[in-house]
């Protein structure tokens, strides 16, 4: 973790400070629907919004963001319900448009169930002995992760900080693929999830601190303003929990609960946890089935207390950054400014006005201030998953039951 105090210079300057150049291939061009071509007349409208076209996709002429629409409710049986009366209004202009009425008019125009291609879980198959908990809300209310970033799905005026945390999360995510990338292989291939060893799991979250540092410089108004004793002071009460806190996050993207999915993209099977305890250098004392036998319990302790409940409430990426910062922000920390505890406090409670922003003007859900409580009620759980994990770490490096790197234990310690 490197945080600077001057503006020049940021974390490990993997993204930038002032946000982000470029245009966003996500974001619509407002073109009036009514144009039969585009400015330079060379390509017809969306036949679904009325957006500059893009080709025929899956049997109609259709748009970048209709045609990823169309493929991504398909693919994955997205079921959507329409509150008006079933004739919404389809144009590129709205922004928050009738996700069931633009899946009808896909149909209507033409496009094919059957041209898109069936959806292959890159985890592999589910584990038999891992139970899915129930959703509470209706198929469809949660985001995928092409989704964060789209304007028809949020109303960026009433919550800058969670749409700069969005924007941002989406950049992370692109350094992540060069950061995490092995040996030998293309950033320009698809890569291929694999089953990981505690030792590289350890690597990965190793190489995590500073995107993660930087991900929080560039999203917080005041952050980077504070000393920088007091951003370590808040960052090392944070990278824990946040690490734990985003695999139930990858856990909700993929729906999943029988493995737990790394910021690389690889992941730790749960049904098979001697994988994970096994030593490809051979120098662990005790033996990967024993391993299993001492620490296997703590794989159950995680589902309940992260997966299990972040599935069940099917946690989208909005409240998963808004949990993010109620655990950065944390009070009564050791070594804590008041001016520090000033900036939390103030950040904590425009998260929240956010979030209750999200839920009534882009959820459209009837008690915002019940999904609020219960999405506040998982941060005890996350404390207690982080707690246990803080225990394994402690138990494997004080018996040596098997190797912790030294650099990850002090991280898993707070002491970086």
């Amino acid at each position: 973790m490197n945080f600077q105090l001057n503006n020049a210079d940021v974390g490990s300057g993997m993204l930038p400070r002032d946000g982000y150049t470029g245009s966003d291939s996500s974001s619509p061009n407002l073109l009036s629907p009514n144009k039969p071509m585009n400015s330079k007349g060379d390509k017809p409208p969306c036949s679904i919004c009325g957006e500059v076209g893009n080709g025929i996709h899956f049997g109609a002429e259709a748009c970048r963001a209709c045609a990823a629409f169309f493929r991504r409710s398909v693919a994955l049986n997205k079921l959507y319900r329409c509150r008006g009366n079933g004739h919404c209004d389809i144009l590129s202009t709205i922004r928050c448009m009738c996700r069931a009425c633009r899946f009808t008019k896909c149909i209507q125009v033409g496009m094919k169930r059957e041209a898109v291609q069936k959806y292959r879980d890159a985890y592999g198959k589910r584990g038999s002995d891992v139970e899915s908990p129930s959703t509470s809300v209706p198929i469809g209310m949660g985001f995928s992760s092409s989704q964060n970033t789209t304007l028809e799905s949020v109303e960026e005026g009433g919550m800058p900080i969670l749409s700069t945390l969005s924007a941002n999360y989406a950049k992370l995510e692109s350094v992540r693929r060069v950061v995490h990338q092995e040996s030998g292989t293309s950033v320009f291939q698809k890569r291929t999830p694999k089953a990981v060893t505690y030792k590289e799991a350890n690597e990965v979250s190793s190489k995590e601190c500073d995107l993660v540092a930087d991900w929080i410089l560039n999203s917080y108004p005041g952050f980077s303003d504070l000393p920088k004793e007091q951003k370590k002071i808040l960052f090392r009460n944070f990278f824990l929990p946040f690490v734990i806190l985003q695999g139930g996050h990858f856990a909700c993207t993929h729906n999943r609960n029988d493995v737990i999915i790394l910021a690389s993209g690889d992941f730790i099977d749960c049904s098979h946890p001697e994988t994970f305890y096994y030593d490809p250098d051979g120098r662990q004392l005790m033996s990967s089935e024993d391993a299993v036998r001492m620490f296997a319990s703590s794989f159950s302790n995680y589902r309940r207390n992260v997966t299990d409940p972040m599935l069940r409430d099917n946690v989208d990426s909005y409240e998963f950054f808004a949990l993010c910062s109620l655990v950065l922000f944390d009070t009564g920390l050791e070594g804590q400014s008041e001016e520090c505890i000033i900036v939390a406090r103030r950040i904590r409670e425009a998260i929240q006005r956010e979030i209750l922003y999200y839920y009534r003007n882009v959820r459209h859900i009837e008690d915002p201030s019940m999904r609020l409580a219960n999405l506040l009620s998982l941060l005890p759980a996350l404390q207690r998953a982080t707690r246990r994990f803080q225990e394994d770490v402690e138990i494997s490096h004080v018996f040596n039951v098997y190797s912790v790197d030294e650099k990850f234990y002090e991280m898993c310690n707070g002491r970086f």
